[in-house]
């Protein structure tokens, strides 16, 4: 594999996590009941669109000219990788541990009628966002690696001859 095709590998991996992670934010948008009075689904559906935000600025760094420089290439994967690890802190600790899954259970099954249902659906919404999202992770590493293991990227190594003793 080389940079470039590293580089194009992340950015399907990038875009693919954008279309999952679009998928929860109609969910927990779209689809909340009528009467979405629910402080605490108005924060999971916030969480969706920080998220979204977060991985459009990586896939707008990753549309850029695909013939960069090594040091473009490194500064773009810098930014991108930031802007997914803050997708996937996010995601992680905010929307999948367990503290803020019990308490929107709670909340939802004490509201009752189709609060149960919505966070349902947006649980198996969720769930559709881990694969893609340990796929960029992936895709992050084998950027990575293939960046440092360029052989553009190796450091000059300079002859110093020795005089003879």
């Amino acid at each position: 594999m080389t940079v470039d095709h590293s580089r194009l590998a992340l950015r399907a991996a990038v875009r693919n996590l954008w279309l999952a992670v679009a998928e929860l934010v109609l969910n927990t948008n779209e689809d909340q009941p009528e009467e979405s009075d629910l402080a605490s689904a108005e924060h999971i559906a916030q969480l969706a669109v920080e998220i979204q935000g977060r991985l459009a600025q990586a896939l707008s760094a990753l549309a850029a000219d695909s013939s960069v420089s090594i040091e473009g290439a490194l500064r773009e994967l810098c930014d991108v990788e930031r802007l997914v690890r803050e997708a996937d802190v996010l995601y992680w600790r905010d929307l999948r541990a367990h503290r803020p899954v019990a308490q929107l259970r709670a909340s939802t099954r004490r509201r009752g009628g189709a609060w149960p249902s919505w966070w349902s659906g947006v649980e198996q919404s969720l769930e559709r966002c881990e694969e893609p999202l340990i796929a960029t992770g992936e895709a992050l590493n084998a950027a990575w690696h293939e960046l440092v293991m360029s052989p553009s990227a190796e450091t000059i190594k300079t002859n110093i001859r020795r005089r003879p003793s």
